[in-house]
């Protein structure tokens, strides 16, 4: 037995011997023309003379590749979307490989495939914007509104089918998004857009933009400023100054930026509230108000790189909004089965301030084959905000009537959270696994003079939340896989006056699977996931205070929410300048606005939030991206469809499907760039929200640059023909609704940016604890 054992020991041996010698290491590296490297180029080891598949990978970020090409493979093919492919003969080391762009020429007119490109990369779609036209987009909220499938407008971003996407720059979480304003069009390498976020994200999100900047320009000292100015319908000037400084020399990189602004937003619109009873309720109301602020914020950046293994980095941050106020008027009218029963007139003005002090340490780095990404985190936050109500009201057949409220809301928040995530190289693929921990407080003081309208509110909140994952990404020829498992533990307790109120108090315990299949077979892409995710409610959202906004309308929380939970499938197929992208979700316990009517008067109506029933949802996206000449075309046409089960009053619009479709322009006429970006929105329904009329926007922008793209002015117009209108319809159930139409509103702005030097920041801090500070 014990020699039959060694025999078939040594047999194996022999084998494994055997298959290894008959193996080869191949490596290099994949440039462009203008030798910049070629991330995801599909490298395939064949055989000869029938041209086999034997084994193949994809070039990393950096374009190097190591390919095990076994004894058969004898000629290696290089071919990437829109790029001759490239042949060359196995070796052990093939050196620099240069993939030339594919050219087509159609008469007099050249048709170029590759600027911009999209492609797809593991559980990602990927958009070039370097050496592409999408570098003079401007800003980058006008640069994310060019990648496929994301519309970004109004401080507002959103991945299509998937709401709002959790953003990265180089690999660090971005905390705030003002730290976005600090990055222009032409810093950008490219944009990857993840629906199906895998297990080493939160399980709250529900996409991710990763966005990554070009590559440093060198040491010393460098500089980066820009001056915005906006001029609205209303003739308020508003602007912006953003400086960016970074001095590096050797590993040592210190950033620091520095951003002033003053803004005034006008937010004219009619609200129409219907209650239908014994009777039917109407009040509509006119309401013209201004929202105006002055904010500074700052940042300091420290980072040391010891070698390409070792890098540590400490960074602090300070908002501070040392003025906001908002001011404006209400008048409306109630009727009761079309009779005017009552006419108000309110007046308000409201004062807030507030900071926000952030903080983080990390490293990273690369022990043997084991790669450490560790980071820790600490944030806190304050504010303080007053709001004064004067009300003059008439009934119909009495004396004028009249209020004065004054409200005052103290909240604050800290939060501590740390991360660790560890790669390893396991059976031909990688291993990734990591936990996280943060804990958060959150306390509220709310007040309302005079005494008797409202209770007063004094409520804490503490939460501890601990995370750990599991991930594997294996290569099999063009097949990448990526398959991952997360667990998180919430505990949730909830103070009334530092009393422990155990009903409102939770604990949850949730597993998250995801898996990830995308395929690069010649110029189409392919892509398959799945994933699960998780929407906890918002600390505010959980509150058990009421709101005093005006005599009609009061708001408040409620602490009985449970988190909504959903499934999601998606698809994705790319072939040269086209994308296609599909998705199916199963939404459980959705929250949703919720009205009811306060202390029996069915003027008068409560908002809130309240779980609301499982619904399933399905979209596509279709996607052209293509060059001809110095027109630069981008079509996008997109549709989702839900299922939404809630009884309204009268016909359900809610399962109608809504539309979007956009048609954006750029012309490169070499002199300067002139871009007309149009978008058109149809009727239809997102939850129970109806968009009941159809949108138009267009927006004009033209861009030029001087002194070898030192210095460059942008200018842009908003909404050129004042017709982006959004009515939309809000369902609160059989008893209630609302309409809700803002005014379309123009703004022009000029932009002037000037930069030297600039160089990308070697600090590698991607954050902890992100999804309790976007609840805070």
């Amino acid at each position: 037995m014990m020699k039959t054992f060694t025999r078939l020991s040594a047999l194996c041996c022999s084998l494994l011997f055997v298959q290894t010698m008959a193996a080869q290491k191949v490596t290099g590296r994949v440039v462009d023309a203008d030798g910049q490297p070629l991330p995801y180029t599909n490298v395939v080891a064949m055989s000869l003379p029938d041209s086999a598949f034997v084994s193949g990978v994809m070039t990393g970020d950096d374009g190097t590749f190591t390919l095990d090409a076994k004894d058969e493979g004898r000629l290696l093919r290089f071919s990437s979307l829109g790029y001759k492919t490239v042949f060359a003969d196995v070796k052990a080391n093939v050196g620099t490989v240069r993939l030339d762009a594919l050219t087509q020429v159609l008469g007099e007119v050249v048709v170029k495939s590759d600027l911009p490109k999209t492609r797809l990369k593991g559980e990602g779609m990927v958009t070039s914007v370097g050496g592409t036209i999408l570098e003079h987009a401007g800003t980058i909220e006008r640069l994310l509104d060019r990648i496929p499938n994301v519309s970004a407008k109004n401080g507002k971003i959103e991945v299509f089918g998937r709401g709002t996407p959790e953003l990265y720059i180089n690999g660090r979480k971005v905390r705030d998004n003002s730290e976005l304003d600090r990055l222009s069009a032409d810093n950008i390498k490219d944009v990857e857009v993840i629906t199906n976020p895998g297990a080493r994200y939160d399980a709250s999100v529900t996409s991710v933009i990763r966005i990554t900047t070009k590559k440093a320009v060198g040491e010393g000292f460098g500089l980066d400023n820009r001056l915005f100015g906006e001029l609205n319908d209303y003739g308020y000037l508003v602007g912006e100054d953003n400086l960016n400084m970074n001095y590096r020399t050797g590993g040592l990189d210190i950033g620091a930026t520095l951003r002033a602004s003053k803004w005034a937003s006008p937010d004219p619109k009619t609200i129409e509230q219907i209650t239908h009873l014994e009777d039917t309720w109407r009040q509509r109301s006119e309401i013209d108000q201004v929202y105006k602020s002055e904010n500074l914020y700052a940042r300091l950046a420290i980072s040391y790189m010891f070698n390409e293994n070792h890098s540590v980095g400490v960074s602090a941050s300070y908002r501070r909004q040392p003025w906001s106020k908002a001011g404006g008027y209400m008048e409306s009218t109630l009727t009761q089965n079309g009779t005017l029963t009552e006419q108000l007139r309110s007046d308000y003005t409201s004062s807030v301030q507030g900071t926000t002090l952030q903080g983080n340490a990390y490293y990273t780095g690369k022990i043997g084959k084991w790669g450490i990404d560790f980071n820790t985190d600490w944030m806190y936050t304050k504010s303080n905000s007053t709001m004064n109500t004067v009300e003059d009201y008439t009934e119909v057949g009495q004396e004028t009537e009249h209020n004065d409220v004054t409200t005052n809301n103290v909240p604050r928040s800290n939060l501590v959270a740390s991360k660790l995530v560890v790669t390893a190289p396991l059976l031909g693929g990688e291993f990734s696994f990591g936990g996280e921990y943060s804990y958060s407080t959150r306390k509220s003081v709310y007040s309302v003079v005079p005494k008797g309208i409202i209770d007063d509110d004094r409520s804490r909140t503490e939460e501890g939340l601990a995370t750990a994952f599991v991930e594997y990404a294996r290569q099999f020829g063009p097949l990448n896989a990526q398959v991952g498992l997360r667990y998180e533990h919430v505990d949730f307790d909830y103070y009334e006056d530092d009393a422990y109120v155990a009903e409102q108090s939770r604990t949850y315990g949730d597993l998250f699977p995801s898996v990830a299949l995308s395929a690069m077979l010649g110029k189409l892409g392919l892509q398959l996931g799945y994933s699960a995710d998780i929407s906890r409610p918002s600390y505010d959202q959980l509150r058990s205070n009421i709101n005093y906004d005006n005599r009609y309308t009061y708001e408040g929380g409620n602490p009985f929410l449970v988190p909504t939970k959903s499934h999601n499938v998606n698809f994705a197929a790319s072939y040269k300048w086209l994308t296609f992208s599909a998705g199916y979700s199963r939404i459980i316990d959705p929250i949703i606005p919720h009205s009811e009517t306060y202390n029996d008067d069915p003027a008068v109506a409560l908002f809130s939030q309240v779980n609301g029933e499982a619904y399933d949802k399905v979209f596509a996206s279709l996607n052209l991206r293509p060059t001809v000449g110095f027109w630069h075309p981008a079509v996008m046409l997109g549709v989702q469809k839900q299922w939404f089960n809630m009884a309204v009053h009268g016909h359900n619009p809610l399962d109608n499907p809504l539309a979007t479709f956009r048609f954006n322009n750029t012309f490169d006429v070499k002199l300067f760039e002139v871009s007309l970006n149009m978008e058109c929105t149809t009727t239809g329904a997102d939850e129970n929200n109806y968009l009941r009329k159809p949108s138009f926007r267009a927006d004009l922008s033209l861009y030029k640059s001087f002194m070898n793209d030192k210095l460059s002015v942008s200018f842009y117009v908003a909404d050129l023909f004042k017709t982006n209108k959004n009515s939309v319809v809000t369902c609160y159930g059989t008893l209630r609704e609302s309409i809700y139409e803002p005014k379309a509103l123009r703004n022009i702005n000029l932009t002037v940016r000037y930069k030297f030097n600039v160089s990308r920041s070697k600090y590698k801090g991607t954050g902890a604890g992100e999804g309790q500070k976007n609840r805070l």
